[in-house]
């Protein structure tokens, strides 16, 4: 089975034994003594599944003796199959497994961001300021009502590495020349700059930065960045401009706590510019927190707030106070994809009402900031704070939404298509694996039926826009199939025609019967018709999931992605899958939703089923298992 190997490659080993990372030597003994009943080879009576066992006993057989092997074990929480392949060692217990784990995927998170920064080392800033002003408000019938784009900023550059370890004397870790440009126009009034710079870095945390400018702002400086302890850094620049003469500035930064850091920032010249600012922030899991007091060419406070709300979503707010001026800034940004961010603000100050669009994308910063009134209007104000969200709900809802699942969607089924023959391997996988522990799920089904326990109607593993709709599928067929059979018990038996099958295409691809009873489902290579179409982003895991409940629940651990669980597979790479339980209770019908790797337990995650037919297949269900 090609899908085997494949399998232990990718998913968790914990996963294949159904235990939770913490779980202790006894419970993951358990669970594989539970599953090798179910899966060995010679206690497998149909001969035709014995290779099936053999390889499925192999994973959770590897499964048991990493977990098994404390060293072993604790050499895969922290370097995972990549360090026992490797032949990785700890070495000695200086630090507890928790803080090597958190230190592996730091250093896997620094490699992936360096990744990505090698791809986009060109990069660059631009705005357009526009007055809309008179769009919004007309001054009168006669003048022009058409935005006006009174600003334009560019700047941007690219960080060429220099490899100068072979440089004898003068060779040093990593440097970096730097090229870019920079144009200011405003009103049809400005000019540009020439930008050039040279970064070295050396091996004790020493930097060196000289950088130019020649043009409309000609400058020059030279900047030297020194780590003074493991928690504490230091930079001094000097500066020298035709116009202003020498300037410096100390920056120190201090890290005071696991979510603190102070800032320290003194500018001794030129004098318009000179003061000093010390600031505070406080960064958490979800919150951060940025306070900054300045005194000297500008004085004032500076505070910021940003929450993320979600996954993808961030709320920020910010002030700015000074001495006869405050200014307000509340907006939002949102993740677009793994290069890509969208946000929208609005400021609200001296100069008005603003509407500030950014987007960023691989190192380049586009904002649109849209001055909506030079006044503070309090009717545009609450124009500004509400049409820009309800904008961005019904865009999403009725426009983006859909184009966006439909894209979604084609990709799904071309991904599907593409990765066809893999995904059939995995499936045919996960239904040999369910029909293997199909006899212990029936026996603890009707056990739990008989004690009023937990039952599992139906439960669907998959691409998340697919599953519901699968569900409703099966459902929908499943009292097709009842209809007809009550129909045929009142009707004269009729024998089926010649060639004839009684069972459907859609029955034999789902793996329910004629009448939606649960049978284990079949593999789709099986039907050949059914080869021609890209399999089903959605895997049946009914039985699987029967096989978890013991004791009247069953639980899912967090951490790992449920497609490694043993009669489960992956039937939609590189999309985003959900759980979808269907199941009876205590007499009562409930469905549950899991995301890939959340954790829950059934069924205390359940909700009622309010669907009438929902709720009539699942009260079904126990009769199903007989």
């Amino acid at each position: 089975m090609a899908a085997a190997s494949s399998h232990t490659e990718d998913q968790s080993l914990y996963a294949a034994l159904g235990v939770g990372p913490t779980a202790s030597e006894d419970d993951i003994r358990r669970a594989y003594r539970a599953l090798a009943t179910s899966l060995h080879p010679d206690k497998t009576q149909d001969p035709e599944r014995r290779d099936d066992a053999a390889q499925l006993f192999t994973i959770i057989q590897e499964a048991y003796e990493v977990l098994s092997n404390p060293d072993k074990r604790d050499i895969y929480d922290v370097y995972g199959k990549e360090g026992l392949a490797a032949g990785l060692e700890l070495g000695e217990r200086v630090k507890n497994k928790d803080d090597l784990r958190k230190e592996w995927e730091q250093f896997r998170e620094r490699q992936e961001t360096a990744r990505i920064d090698s791809q986009v080392n060109y990069r660059g800033a631009y705005i357009f300021r526009a007055d809309a002003s008179a769009l919004v408000k007309p001054y009168s019938k006669v003048a022009s009502r058409i935005p006006e784009l009174t600003t334009v900023y560019m700047t941007s550059g690219v960080d060429i590495p220099v490899d100068t370890r072979d440089w004898g004397v003068l060779a040093a870790d990593q440097d970096i020349v730097h090229l870019g440009g920079l144009v200011n126009v405003r009103k049809n009034v400005g000019g540009g700059s020439f930008l050039a710079g040279y970064k070295r870095v050396y091996s004790d945390y020493t930097t060196l930065d000289v950088n130019a400018a020649v043009g409309l702002k000609s400058l020059f400086s030279v900047s030297s960045g020194v780590q003074l302890s493991p928690h504490a850094q230091a930079n001094l620049t000097a500066t020298w401009q035709p116009d202003e003469g020498v300037g410096l500035q100390l920056v120190t930064t201090r890290q005071l706590s696991k979510t603190l850091q102070g800032e320290y920032s003194w500018v001794i010249g030129p004098e318009t510019a000179a003061g000093m600012s010390l600031g505070i922030t406080r960064r958490m899991e979800k919150l951060l927190l940025t306070g900054r007091v300045e005194v000297g060419a500008v004085t004032g406070f500076v505070g910021r707030v940003a929450r993320r709300m979600g996954e993808k979503t961030t709320a920020r707010a910010g002030v700015r106070l000074g001495p006869a001026s405050a200014e307000v800034d509340v907006g939002g940004q949102r993740t677009l994809s793994e290069l890509a961010t969208g946000g929208l603000s609005i400021v609200t100050g001296p100069q008005g009402i603003v509407l500030k669009l950014r987007y960023n994308r691989a190192g380049h910063m586009f904002e649109f900031p849209i001055l909506l009134s030079p006044l503070l209007d309090w009717n545009i104000l609450a124009a500004a704070y509400c049409l820009p969200p309800l904008l961005y709900y019904v865009g999403k809802e009725w426009v983006v939404g859909p184009l966006a699942r439909g894209i979604q969607s084609r990709r799904l089924r071309l991904r599907q298509q593409e990765e066809a023959a893999t995904i059939r391997a995995a499936l045919a996988q996960a239904a040999a694996a369910a029909q293997l522990l199909g006899p212990v799920a029936e026996r603890r089904a009707q056990r739990e039926a008989s004690q009023d326990g937990l039952v599992i109607a139906l439960a669907l593993y998959g691409a998340s826009s697919e599953v519901e709709a699968e569900a409703a599928r099966r459902i929908s067929l499943s009292s097709s199939a009842a209809t007809e059979q009550e129909t045929e018990a009142t009707s004269p038996r009729r024998e089926p025609a010649v060639g004839v099958v009684e069972s459907t295409a859609d029955e034999q691809e789902s793996g329910m019967g004629p009448g939606g009873s649960q049978e284990p489902p079949v593999p789709v290579a099986a039907n050949p018709e059914l080869e021609e179409r890209p399999p089903s982003p959605v895997a049946d895991v009914t039985v699987a999931v029967q096989y978890l409940v013991e004791a009247g629940k069953a639980v899912f651990h967090k951490g790992y992605t449920k497609a490694g669980l043993i009669g489960f597979c992956d039937p939609a790479p590189g999309t985003e899958k959900t759980l979808l339980v269907l199941f009876s209770y205590r007499g009562r019908c409930f469905r549950a939703t899991l995301a890939d790797t959340e954790g829950g337990i059934l069924p205390a995650r359940g909700d009622v089923a309010r669907d009438g037919d929902e709720a009539a297949f699942i009260a079904a269900a126990p009769a199903r298992w007989r």
